[in-house]
This record gives C-alpha cells, sequence and structure tokens, in this order.
C-alpha cells in the first residue's frame, strides 16, 4: 500500500511559514493547494497557520444556510439530495494536504526546538577544567 507520508514534504515551505497572515499566508494556499482551497479558508477569514490549524472543521461551512454562501458551494461541491452540500474531493484532498503538511512542520519545529534547549542545557552543566596552577611555598 502506498504511504501519503513520503508526499509531506516540509522543505517545500518557506522558511517564515508561521507568520504568513492574510495575503500572503492566501497566496501561499492558492500557490500549493489551488484557488478553491484559498477560497475556502478566506471566506471563514482563516487567515494564518495557527487559525487554520485550530479550526476544527473547515468544511462545516458548506452545511452552513445562507444565500451569501451559494455561489462558494455551487462552485466547490455538490448539494445531496437531502439538502447537504459536499465539498469537491479534490478540494478536500489539498485541504488536507496543507494541513497535514503544515502539522508536519509544527511536530519538527517542536522537536528541533526540544533538541536545542537540551543541547543548550548539556552545554551549560559542562564546568571547564581550570587552566592555573597553585603553587605553594
Amino acid at each position: 500500500m502506498f504511504q501519503l507520508d513520503v508526499l509531506i514534504d516540509i522543505s517545500i515551505l518557506p522558511s517564515n511559514i508561521m507568520a504568513l497572515r492574510d495575503d500572503d499566508f492566501i497566496d501561499f494556499v492558492k500557490e500549493e493547494a489551488g484557488h478553491a482551497a484559498a477560497a475556502l479558508l478566506e471566506i471563514q477569514g482563516i487567515n494564518c497557520v495557527k487559525s487554520l490549524l485550530m479550526t476544527d472543521n473547515v468544511y462545516a461551512i458548506m452545511n452552513v444556510k445562507s444565500k451569501s454562501l451559494d455561489g462558494l458551494k455551487n462552485k466547490y461541491g455538490y448539494m445531496q439530495d437531502d439538502g447537504t452540500f459536499v465539498i469537491q474531493p479534490g478540494v478536500k484532498g489539498n485541504i488536507e494536504y496543507i494541513i497535514d503538511l503544515l502539522k508536519k512542520k509544527c511536530i519538527e519545529d517542536v522537536k528541533l526546538a526540544k533538541s536545542s534547549k537540551h543541547n543548550q542545557s548539556s552545554s551549560s552543566l559542562t564546568i571547564p577544567k581550570s587552566t592555573s596552577t597553585v603553587t605553594s611555598n
């Protein structure tokens, strides 16, 4: 079975990904996941990595009954017979990819920070040997 983890390569992320906000973040999403994914996030006010990762269900908006969302729903989803909308599978896959990519980046950053902190505390515990000599008379 193919392991999807091989597709999650955080080296493609810009070095400042965690600092991207508003248009810069949406432009990144457009580039990596497409206009549909970006539109779905933007209309919800998801404007940075933290807001994306803290949003429980980015697709819940598809079930909000509001005429102002009909254009978005019709463009990026399908209405089912029961009146609920389903997001297009490709759009959903692209958003899931971005979420997985950003989660992996956060995990790697935490590991790096812990490792760096551990190395700093280890080196601060090292006591240098004294090089001075004591002479007695």
